[in-house]
């Protein structure tokens, strides 16, 4: 299987900057599926989080759902984030570069937002204003679609192994 033409240059680029691995000694069907259930049990707890009122900890469990789901694509490709400091960003770029196109959702300006406000989510900040029902709803909608896309991208179209030159 060849690997997944667009965003190639953007996936190179990181790779050679030490930013994304080769996973070599995995079963990326298995994993990425394994990937793609974990993002959809940490839906499930956003769903349960914002019932109970907690619009801080549904955001931010949202966010880990996409972000899971973001990851499962990489891991299709033998890849992950290389982890430390912007490993987050490492993700995001490389799947909006890639995947953008195909799954809505990861779109960069949209990876974009999840991501910082999950920062605002995460590590309280009297200054920052509070998130409302409204932006938990929002990443829900936007974790749900992702991760319902990456099981359709993932069933239709899979992308092959990244194979590092």
């Amino acid at each position: 299987m060849a690997r997944w033409a667009t965003g190639e240059r953007t996936v190179a680029f990181l790779v050679e900057r030490g930013r994304l691995e080769a996973i070599r000694a995995i079963d990326p069907v298995a994993a990425a599926s394994t990937a793609v259930e974990r993002a959809e049990r940490r839906l499930r707890t956003a769903a349960a989080g914002l019932e109970l009122g907690d619009i801080d900890g549904a955001y931010a469990e949202a966010y880990d759902a996409y972000r899971m789901a973001a990851e499962a694509l990489l891991v299709r490709q033998g890849l992950r984030s290389t982890g430390g400091e912007g490993s987050h960003v490492t993700v995001e770029d490389a799947v909006s570069a890639q995947f953008g196109r195909h799954v809505e959702q990861f779109a960069k300006p949209t990876f974009e937002r999840l991501r910082r406000t999950r920062h605002s989510a995460q590590y309280f900040d009297p200054s920052s204003p509070p998130l409302g029902v409204a932006d938990a709803e929002w990443a829900l909608e936007k974790s749900s679609g992702a991760v319902a896309g990456v099981r359709e991208l993932l069933t239709v179209d899979p992308p092959g192994r990244f194979v590092l030159d």
